[in-house]
C-alpha cells in the first residue's frame, strides 16, 4: 500500500509542475503576443531567478519560408554549468529541440503565417530550470499589396526604356543638382506606361558620379492614379564607389537576414531613348533597383493599419546630421541646414507637428531616470530598441561609416501608430574596406559634433551590448561567412558582367566620365570576396573576446 501511495504522489507532483510550467508558459504567450511588434528580447521570468536564460533569433520576421536561427548565447547560472538547452520552436509549448550538443544554437523553418512564441529551456549542473522567450513574426507573399518576388527578381537582369524629348534629356544635364523632371514614356520589363516624370535623383551619388547619374521614376507624376503593379515610384541607383555594383544588394541581404524590414533589390538595364535626334536608344547602364520606402512599404511591412504615421529621413547631406540628441522641447530649438530640419518629414509635412520626435529625442538623451530600469522601460516604449541593434550590426559587420554612428545618415524612423513606438529602417547602404575596423567600439572617424546617444545609451547597457553581441554572432555563423558570401558574390557578379560591356559599354566604366576602370569591376568579386573572409575572421575573434568580457561581467565601456 506504501508504494502505491508514492507512486500517487509521485505522479500527482509530476502533473502539478507540468501544470506549473504549462501556465507558465501560456503568460509568456500571451506577454509576447500582446503586440504585433517585436520587442527587443530580455531574459524571461525564469523558474529560478539567479539564472540569467536569453533566446534571441535571427531574422526574427520576414516572409514565408523563413529560416530563422536560434542563439541562447548569455545564458549563465551562478549554480553551475548549463547541461542541457531546449527549445520550443514552433510555439506549441513543447520543448521538442535539443540543441544541448550544439551550444543552444538550433533554426527552424516556418511556413505558415503568425506570430510564433518561441522558448527556451536552460538547465543548470544542480538541476534547475529557466526559461526565455523570444518572438518570430512570418508573414506570406499573397498578403502582400505588392508582388516584390516579380518587380524585383534578382534571378534576371530586366529592362527598362526611357523616352523623352531631347531639349528635356539636356535640360536635366544642365543643373543635375536642381533634378529638372522630364515628362518621358517608358517600357518597364515589357509594360507601357505613358506620361510617366523621369528625372535624377540622390545627393553625393548625384554631384559625384560623372555621367552614370542615379535615376527616378515617378509613375503618376502626370497621370493620376497610375501605377507599376501597385507602385508609384521605380529607384535606380548608381553604385556610386563600389565598381563590383553589389554592395547594395548585398548590404539589403544582410539586412533583411537581420530580420530588419529590408527594401528589395534587383539588377536593371537602362536605355534611353530621345525622339528627335533621329539615333537609336543609348545604353546607359546596369544600375540597382531599390525598393522605395513609402505607404506601401510600411502596410505590407507593419499592417494597413500602420499607414499614415510620420516618417523621418536621415539625409545629412540635404539637411544635417539625425543624431537623436536632445536640444530642448520644441523643435525650433533643433538644427538645421539650408532652412530645413535635420527630420525630414516624408509625410504629414504641412502639419509641422515634430513633438513625436522631440519626445523621442527626450526620452533616449534628455531625461533623468531613477535607474536603468526605468531608462530601459522608457526607451522600449518609445523605439523598438532591438531593430536598432540589428541594424547596427550588420552596418558594423560592413564597415558601413556612412551611417547613424558616424554621419547620423541613411536611415528612416518611423512612429507606428499600431504600436505607437519608433521603427527603425536601414537606406542608402554603403560598404567600407577597413578589415580590423572594432566592432564595438567607435572610430575616429565621426561628423555628429554633439554625439550618437542612441548609440552611446544603448552600448553602455549589458543586455543591449549582449543581445548585439548574438547577433553578431549569429550573422557570422550563418550568413556573412565566406562560404556563403563568395556564392553569392560570384552569382551576381556572373549575372550582371554581360551588361557591362553591353553596346557601347555601361557609363560608370566606358562614359565620358567614367567613375572606375574596367579593371576594378574584373578584380571584384576577388577583393570583395577578401574583404569577407578577413572581416569574417577579425569578428569571430572579437566577439569571443566580447562574449567572455560580457559573461565574466567585467565593466565595458562604449
Amino acid at each position: 500500500m506504501r508504494k502505491r501511495n508514492t507512486a500517487a504522489e509521485g505522479k500527482w507532483l509530476h502533473i502539478v509542475e507540468k501544470a506549473a510550467i504549462g501556465i507558465f508558459i501560456l503568460i509568456a504567450f500571451i506577454a509576447v503576443g500582446a503586440s504585433t511588434q517585436n520587442t527587443s528580447p530580455t531574459p524571461a521570468t525564469t523558474l529560478d531567478a539567479n539564472i540569467q536564460a536569453t533566446a534571441y533569433a535571427l531574422p526574427n520576421n520576414g516572409w514565408a519560408p523563413l529560416t530563422v536561427y536560434f542563439s541562447a548565447l548569455g545564458t549563465s547560472s551562478p549554480n553551475g554549468k548549463i547541461v542541457r538547452y531546449e527549445w520550443d520552436l514552433d510555439g506549441n509549448g513543447s520543448f521538442e529541440t535539443n540543441a544541448t550538443s550544439d551550444g543552444g544554437y538550433a533554426s527552424y523553418t516556418y511556413t505558415k503565417a503568425r506570430e510564433y512564441a518561441i522558448s527556451m529551456r536552460a538547465t543548470d549542473a544542480s538541476g534547475i530550470r529557466a526559461i526565455a522567450t523570444t518572438t518570430v513574426n512570418v508573414r506570406l507573399p499573397a498578403s502582400s499589396s505588392v508582388n516584390y518576388w516579380s518587380i524585383f527578381d534578382d534571378s534576371r537582369v530586366g529592362r527598362v526604356d526611357i523616352t523623352l524629348n531631347q531639349t528635356d534629356w539636356e535640360k536635366m544635364w544642365v543643373d543635375p543638382i536642381s533634378k529638372y523632371q522630364a515628362k518621358a514614356d517608358a517600357v518597364v520589363f515589357g509594360t507601357e506606361l505613358k506620361d510617366v516624370g523621369f528625372r535624377m535623383r540622390g545627393q553625393f551619388s548625384l554631384r559625384n558620379s560623372g555621367d552614370k547619374k542615379p535615376f527616378k521614376i515617378d509613375i503618376d507624376a502626370y497621370i493620376d492614379g497610375q501605377e507599376y503593379k501597385n507602385l508609384r515610384q521605380l529607384m535606380f541607383l548608381n553604385s556610386i564607389g563600389d565598381p563590383s555594383l553589389l554592395n547594395e544588394k548585398l548590404a539589403y541581404e544582410l539586412m533583411a537576414f537581420s530580420g530588419l524590414p529590408a527594401s528589395h533589390v534587383s539588377f536593371v538595364e537602362l536605355w534611353i531613348d530621345l525622339r528627335d535626334d533621329e539615333q537609336d536608344p543609348i545604353y546607359w547602364g546596369l544600375y540597382a533597383m531599390v525598393e522605395r520606402v513609402d505607404n506601401k512599404y510600411i502596410a505590407n511591412r507593419f499592417t494597413r493599419d500602420a499607414k499614415g504615421g510620420n516618417l523621418y529621413k536621415a539625409s545629412h547631406a540635404q539637411r544635417g546630421p539625425m543624431d537623436l540628441v536632445y536640444y530642448g522641447d520644441d523643435i525650433s530649438d533643433y538644427p538645421t541646414q539650408d532652412g530645413s530640419y535635420a527630420y525630414g518629414k516624408m509625410y504629414n509635412e504641412e502639419e509641422a507637428d515634430y513633438s513625436d520626435i522631440v519626445s523621442l529625442c527626450r526620452i533616449i538623451d534628455g531625461a533623468d531616470y531613477e535607474s536603468e530600469a526605468a531608462y530601459i522601460n522608457a526607451l522600449e516604449s518609445a523605439i523598438n530598441v532591438d531593430s536598432f541593434l540589428r541594424y547596427h550590426a550588420v552596418n558594423m559587420l560592413i564597415d558601413n561609416w556612412d551611417s547613424y554612428l558616424n554621419t547620423g545618415n541613411n536611415f528612416y524612423l518611423f512612429n507606428n501608430p499600431v504600436s505607437d513606438r519608433f521603427e527603425w529602417i536601414p537606406w542608402d547602404l554603403t560598404w567600407g574596406g577597413e578589415t580590423s575596423a572594432s566592432l564595438f567600439t567607435k572610430s575616429d572617424f565621426g561628423m555628429m559634433e554633439s554625439g550618437a546617444p542612441m548609440y552611446d545609451k544603448t552600448m553602455a547597457i549589458k543586455k543591449y551590448r549582449l543581445a548585439y553581441t548574438a547577433y553578431l554572432d549569429l550573422l557570422t555563423r550563418n550568413f556573412f561567412t565566406t562560404e556563403n558570401m563568395s556564392a553569392m558574390i560570384r552569382r551576381y557578379h556572373n549575372q550582371i558582367a554581360p551588361y557591362i560591356k553591353k553596346s557601347n559599354g555601361d557609363k560608370a566604366f566606358f562614359g565620358e566620365e567614367p567613375m572606375f576602370d574596367i579593371h576594378e569591376f574584373q578584380d571584384s568579386p576577388d577583393a570583395l570576396i577578401q574583404f569577407v573572409s578577413d572581416r569574417h575572421a577579425f569578428a569571430r575573434t572579437e566577439i569571443s573576446n566580447e562574449i567572455n568580457r560580457l559573461l565574466n561581467q567585467e565593466e565595458q565601456s562604449p
